[in-house]
């Protein structure tokens, strides 16, 4: 029984010790913000305020939920998952995801998800 009861306390213990270890993450830096980056290369198809463009077959993106803009963008930035893939628009975007990146206009998605939330959505 003392044995049993050491090993736990032996386990707990070291859960502890690692679970209250902080943690370095490795943090990118962007040439620009993601502000910057939807100024420059989103805007130009997407709206100014997210409207989208049906003549470019850019879609709205002022009333997409934060949780459908971070699939979304994230799907497109790792270059297609089929996740969430709309068929040749889609290809475009992953087309011009490339452009942007090799412009070092590269961000981060989670960043750009929050950013159009915040500022386009009307909801």
């Amino acid at each position: 029984m003392k044995k049993t009861l050491s090993i736990i306390f032996g386990v707990s213990v070291l859960f502890f010790a690692t679970g209250c270890e902080k943690k370095e993450e490795a943090k990118i830096t962007y040439k620009l913000t993601t502000e910057q980056v939807y100024d420059q290369m989103c805007v130009k198809c997407h709206g100014k305020n997210g409207e989208g463009n049906p003549k470019k077959k850019a879609p709205a993106l002022n009333d997409q939920t934060i949780q459908e803009l971070r699939l979304g963008i994230t799907d497109i930035k790792m270059g297609g998952s089929g996740v969430n893939s709309s068929g040749t628009q889609h290809e475009v975007m992953e087309h011009n995801m490339k452009k942007i990146i090799e412009k070092g206009m590269d961000y981060d998605t989670d960043l750009m998800a929050q950013y159009i939330h915040d500022h386009f959505n009307k909801n």
